[in-house]
């Protein structure tokens, strides 16, 4: 098939993603699946996909007592599901690229057109926004992935096609734009996940010397941080883009880790807010041991009961299907073995670390797959993880997978040659 038609196809698969439509990205993605699909995959793969299948079928265990809308166990099963076509559309694209590094050239450039737009918007309605990050956010995104593993790949990632373009200033202009654009969307989780996989890569969270030395300096400079920002009274009221940001990063912890209880009957919920995804897990965990469902959860279709009702997106709603918290979620759909299973091949990603090395190759190949365990385990805690309709790990994860096969094959070949 033509070259540039898969190249298309991954494009549109990105932008689906980005959309954050579940049923957008799952159909896109099993179109690329179908249209790039050949009969060999690596072991590493297929270990890995192994470990996604075994999640959607714990999940799929309650169906034998499901009594309640068959719409709800659906959408959970395609959440389940989607991850490993994503992964298996990007595997499977990158196999078919004959020069398979244009893997990240697409992701750069995609994330180059979104830079762009994203700045261009707010470039002609700056003065509407004002100084307010809510209404920034609001109307011109709260994240963008694809930007953030755009600016990764632009950081880290040596020798690309694109590196090497003859239009060098056109290239840098584009480098300061997706700079400026990621910052722009003030993402706590962005941010973070930037940080730690950039880090990663580095070598630097790798349970070395030289990765201990880096770690505690981490702690230190992060105690420090959390020191200053906890002294820091940002006004509530106007607080100017830079007070609303740190406000928000000072209640980053509150949010996550400190559930609050509060009486259904009070009209003024708004201390919740602050509290709202450690409220939400404590839920999951309530339901889990009235239940006793500790061991495969409450499977696909359950929900958990707020106590009132809340508005989400637009609409009035009590049971929660899903939770911010992607830990939490898949505890509710699969129980303890689901969530064991689940951080297993998060750990599986990590110990890439560790794996045999003989080529530079292979090192940047393996530290990838390290920082998609960071990337992978962050995002599970703040936004539902590889369950999130934009998360774009198991797209990284897919194509990476892939470039590692080829690599090997490739030096193996190389290494043939030379012995003869």
């Amino acid at each position: 098939m033509n070259q540039l038609i898969y190249k298309i196809l991954f494009v549109v698969l990105i932008i689906s993603l980005w959309s954050s439509s579940l049923e957008l990205s799952f159909l896109t993605s099993v179109l690329v699946l179908f249209v790039g699909l050949r009969s060999k995959i690596s072991r590493a793969t297929s270990s890995f996909i192994v470990g996604l299948l075994i999640l959607l079928l714990i999940g799929c265990v309650s169906i034998f007592t499901y009594d309640e809308s068959w719409y709800g166990f659906l959408k959970d099963f395609i959440y389940f599901l989607r991850p490993i076509t994503v992964l298996l559309a990007a595997y499977f694209t990158v196999v078919n690229l004959k020069e398979k590094r244009a893997f990240f050239d697409l992701l750069v450039l995609t994330g180059f057109g979104f830079a762009g737009i994203h700045l261009l918007e707010i470039a002609i309605n700056i003065v509407s926004i004002g100084p307010d990050i809510s209404k920034l956010r609001g109307e011109y995104g709260r994240t963008n992935h694809v930007e953030m593993i755009a600016l990764f790949i632009v950081i880290c990632i040596k020798n690309i096609p694109i590196k090497k373009t003859r239009y060098k200033i056109v290239y840098q202009v584009f480098v300061v734009c997706l700079f400026v654009s990621f910052i722009l969307y003030f993402s706590r989780t962005m941010f973070l996940v930037l940080f730690l996989m950039v880090l990663a890569y580095k070598g630097f969270l790798k349970l070395n010397g030289r990765g201990i030395v880096a770690l505690i300096l981490l702690a230190i400079l992060g105690g420090i941080a959390m020191f200053f920002i906890n002294q820091y009274e940002p006004k509530t009221e106007d607080p100017g883009i830079l007070g609303a940001f740190a406000l928000k990063i000072k209640n980053s912890y509150t949010e996550a880790f400190k559930p609050i209880d509060i009486d259904p009957t009070k009209n003024d919920k708004r201390e919740l807010w602050d509290h709202w995804r450690a409220f939400e897990a404590n839920l999951v965990y309530d339901k889990i041991e009235d239940e006793k469902a500790w061991v495969l959860g409450a499977g696909f279709g359950s929900t958990v009961d707020v106590g009132f009702e809340i508005r989400l997106q637009g609409e009035f709603i009590r049971y929660l299907p899903t939770t911010h918290n992607g830990l939490a979620y898949v505890y509710l759909k699969t129980g303890i073995l689901g969530l064991l299973l689940y951080l297993f091949l998060i750990a599986t990603l990590y110990l890439y670390y560790y794996s045999k090395r003989d080529s530079e190759g292979e090192i940047s190949y393996n530290n990838l797959l390290a920082a998609c365990a960071f990337y992978m385990f962050i995002s599970s805690v703040v936004v539902t993880g590889i369950f999130k309709p934009y998360d774009m790990v198991t797209l990284l994860i897919g194509g990476t997978f892939a470039l590692k096969q080829h690599f090997y094959f490739e030096d193996r070949n190389i290494r043939n040659e030379g012995d003869t």
